[in-house]
């Protein structure tokens, strides 16, 4: 703490000091915050203010004698606080969260330009364009293109003006947007005071009122003129959350400035209408805590506030119109809503400058949907006013740029000469003075169009062209010529000069024409076509590989054609394409090669075919080889014999041939198949009906009831009947079927399906086989027997898999059969074998139609197509009945 004392007689003294004051710091900081945060704050810190505070100690006021006043004050020296540093993370989550708030802002105009475009909003406002202004905006009379100008633009005016007067203001529009702290997030907002346009119907509803905020009717605007075919763009001046910390994007009490903003009541517009008083504004609020969407500061107009007073509009609109001038083919800025200016983008500017915010980002959405970035026409300041001064500076350097006057800066310049350039003109532009043998010598300079370009014989030759009869070279440089092709030495390498020529000193090449089908040739045998122009008159250009070898069958004169040249291993190789052959012989040549590369082409695959069978004969004698060794018996030594013609040994097991069947993909004697059945479902019936559940998941229970509601077993009336259920496993089907009998007596036995010898004949009702029929030896023979047992109208039911209908589906299917559900019967029966031939019978089974016929073979007849697909085919219930 300090003291200091003043003294004056009969004067009222103010002390002076040093302007630190907290306020003169605060204006100090508001006028330069936002160059200190460009340019200081580089360390992410930011600096709080900071002041003195003057405190009179009216104890210590003394008055001496003879009127001496003594004033004292005492300055408490503040120390200033530490620092506040912002935590990286927090930059970077305010830099997402404006990435964020700028694309919904840009979903949300996009969506607002989408409704701008629908006919029955532009049936709705057609009709507000008198008739006469429509004549002006289409003018029916042709006249001058300034004439038309002019109507246009007082057309714009006159609609600008109806529809000011036809929209009524009564909601709030869009501001910028400021950071909130958690007590004015949690304080209760009137949403009744905004547009409430949730969808297409609101923004009809809106359009036939014609009331809301002044962005609504902005959008509105842009429909209006649509409907009259005016080509508009909606334009957005897209204001999202601050990424910075600086205190201008945080609300607070005093944010509001109402210089920045319109009073309704005073304001001239005539389309302007006053909002009724809201309770107090918010208190008082703490520094920025965490960040919220600022929507209910919206600035709007006649809304009264204790602590403030009234908040207004915005100087500026958040969205107006760009209408297409289609005489100058320019876009006008039209804004119908806030300051009704027409094509004058940089009023605009001025009053967002005014307003305290940046034109960072102004879209153009037009009727197509159609995004596009239109910041810079509006924002002239997007570059610095010194970056602007400096271009113009460099680009007027660039445009009048004097004559070098050293000729050290004239070497690798890039206006220098190039060693294949040459000045084609007598008289120079300016002179440069040189200095040479100690005299100052005037060096002439050309202009950059005079310069031509200059080639040697031999590479204008490569572009179709030769070099005049008594042309003499422009320019003469020196060539280097090696001696010896393997030696690099610099002492083997010589230099000899070559002239060079410009195009205006060439004429076309013409080549030798054909004479009686006999093709010109240079010293090498072959023939340059470096352009089309060098094939010679009368020949014809075949550019296919192995052609020649047709022309030679044929004996037709020809010549190889070189089109260029490689350079390999230090040697230019010339590029041989196609041939040149007289015309006459075109169509034999290119016959005579369409048959050579058939022949070609049928010889390749025929050594493929060959390859294909030689490989397949190798695998069918080893498959032999794998049978031999299964059905070699020790105890029984197989005879071998060999066939008179075919070396191939094959076996004959006691002398006897057995039928053979399959068991999965296994080919087996049809005595041992009922054993292999019975010892695979022997292997599992501890865990049967779990892995049913596990690879079906449950679906096989569906089907199950499906098969037995299909049946029907209530269609004798009553009557007592008769039925079987053959293969019945754990009685899934049997069980089914008895709960719609009301006596029941049933009995099991133990038979094979093919012979039911203690079965009497016509006996039966109803007949079941559910999943059993494909593990059976004979098919046929259970059919038969199926049908014998029946009674005349008896159903005969077979709930079997079989082939997938939806055939994107069937790789899948098969995928699953042989790889997920043998693991699936490793893992919980501990039997893979037994479910890789569950998958291996499934595939071996009859599809649909085949089962079908081997029913009707049996002698049933069909219910429809005889069979029903279950889950696309993968069951399939096959029903038929025995005839009366």
């Amino acid at each position: 703490m300090k003291e200091r004392f003043f003294h004056e007689k009969n004067v009222q003294i103010v002390p002076f000091f040093p302007d630190t004051s907290s306020s003169s710091l605060e204006k100090a900081t508001g006028e330069h915050e936002e160059e200190l945060t460009d340019d200081v704050d580089d360390d992410g810190v930011e600096w709080e203010d900071f002041g003195f505070d003057l405190e009179e100690d009216e104890g210590k006021n003394t008055e001496k004698d003879g009127g001496e006043t003594i004033f004292e004050y005492k300055i408490e020296e503040n120390v200033r606080k530490k620092g506040h540093r912002i935590k990286e993370k927090d930059r970077k989550l305010r830099l997402e969260i404006h990435k964020l708030h700028l694309l919904c802002l840009i979903s949300h105009a996009s969506l607002r330009n989408y409704f701008c475009r629908d006919k029955r909003l532009h049936d709705k406002l057609r009709h507000i364009l008198p008739h006469k202004v429509r004549e002006l905006i289409h003018p029916k009379v042709k006249t001058s293109e300034y004439r038309n100008c002019r109507m246009f633009i007082t057309a714009l005016r006159t609609i600008v003006h109806i529809w000011s007067r036809k929209f009524k203001k009564n909601k709030y529009g869009l501001s910028k947007s400021l950071w909130k702290s958690p007590d004015q997030i949690n304080r209760p907002q009137n949403n009744n005071l905004y547009d409430n346009i949730s969808g297409f119907e609101d923004f009809l509803k809106a359009a036939e009122d014609l009331k809301g905020s002044r962005d609504l009717g902005a959008q509105l605007f842009v429909a209006f003129l649509r409907s009259n075919n005016i080509k508009t763009r909606l334009v957005a001046f897209l204001q999202p959350l601050s990424y910075g910390f600086d205190k201008s994007n945080t609300l607070h009490d005093s944010t509001v400035s109402e210089e920045n903003y319109i009073h309704e009541e005073t304001n001239k517009h005539p389309n302007c209408n006053t909002f009724t008083t809201i309770e107090r504004f918010l208190e008082s609020i703490r520094p920025f805590k965490r960040p919220c969407l600022d929507h209910s500061i919206t600035h709007c107009s006649n809304i009264l506030n204790a602590n403030l007073g009234e908040i207004k509009e915005s100087l500026h609109p958040f969205y107006w119109a760009e209408v297409l001038n289609p005489i100058t083919q320019k876009w006008i800025f039209v804004d119908p809503m806030v300051s009704c200016l027409i094509g004058k983008p940089s009023k605009f500017e001025q009053l967002v400058s005014k307003s305290g915010n940046s034109l960072s980002y102004i879209i153009s959405l037009d009727e197509d949907g159609y995004v596009k970035d239109v910041t810079r026409r509006i924002n002239c300041h997007i570059t610095q006013p010194y970056d602007t001064i400096e271009d113009q500076e460099f680009l007027q350097r660039q445009v009048f740029e004097k004559i070098p006057k050293n000729i050290k800066y004239l070497k690798d310049h890039p206006l220098h000469l190039k060693k294949d350039q040459f000045i084609d003109s007598k008289k120079p532009c300016s002179f440069i003075t040189v200095k040479k043998n100690g005299n100052m010598v005037k060096e002439p300079i050309f202009y950059r169009k005079d310069i031509v370009t200059v080639l040697p014989a031999s590479k204008w030759y490569h572009c179709g062209r030769k070099i005049k009869f008594g042309e003499q070279p422009l320019k003469i440089v020196q060539k280097r010529i090696k001696n010896s092709v393997s030696d690099q030495l610099d002492h083997n390498i010589s230099y000899t000069t070559v002239g060079l020529y410009s195009e205006s000193q060439t004429e076309l090449y013409t080549p030798p024409s054909v004479v009686n089908g006999k093709v010109p040739r240079n010293a090498y045998g072959n023939l340059d076509i470096f352009v089309p122009s060098m094939i010679p008159q009368g020949a014809v250009y075949l550019p296919f590989p192995g052609i020649s070898l047709a022309a030679r069958i044929l004996g037709i004169d020809y010549a190889d054609a070189v089109v260029g040249f490689k350079f390999e291993k230090r040697l230019s190789l010339p590029i041989i394409k196609g041939i040149i052959v007289a015309q006459e012989y075109e169509e034999a040549i290119s016959l005579a090669f369409r048959i050579m590369k058939e022949e070609e082409h049928e010889r390749l695959s025929q050594k493929m075919r060959n390859i294909i069978l030689a490989r397949w004969k190798r695998f069918y004698r080893k498959l032999c080889i794998c049978e031999r060794l299964k059905e070699y018996d020790k105890d029984k030594r197989p005879f071998i014999a060999k066939s008179l013609y075919h070396f191939s040994p094959y076996i004959l097991k006691d002398q006897n041939l057995e039928k053979n069947t399959h068991f999965g993909f296994k080919n087996v004697p049809e005595s041992q198949k009922e054993h292999l059945v019975h010892n695979v479902f022997t292997s599992v019936a501890s865990s049967y009906d779990l892995m049913n559940d596990i690879m079906s998941l449950g679906i096989h229970r569906c089907w199950k009831d499906q098969f037995v509601q299909r049946l029907n077993p209530g269609w004798l009336n009553g009557e007592p009947m008769n039925l079987l259920d053959v293969a019945g496993g754990t009685g899934d089907i049997a069980f089914r079927l008895l709960d719609y009998a009301t006596d029941v007596h049933f009995d099991t036995q133990t038979k094979n399906a093919e012979n039911l010898t203690d079965i009497a004949s016509s006996s039966i009702n109803i007949y079941t086989i559910a999943f059993g029929i494909r593990n059976c030896t004979r098919m046929m023979d259970v059919l038969r027997e199926a049908y014998r047992v029946l009674k005349p109208g008896g159903v005969f039911s077979c709930l079997e898999f079989s082939r997938v209908s939806v055939k994107p589906l069937e790789p899948l299917y098969n995928y699953y059969l042989f790889n997920i559900i043998p693991i699936m019967g490793e893992i919980v029966a501990g039997n893979r074998d037994s479910y890789q031939y569950l998958a291996e019978s499934i595939v071996k089974h009859p599809d649909q139609k085949t089962f079908s016929k081997m029913m009707e073979s049996a002698g049933f007849r069909l219910i429809g197509d005889g069979y029903r697909n279950l889950s696309f085919g993968i069951v399939a219930i096959h029903t038929g009945i025995k005839p009366r």
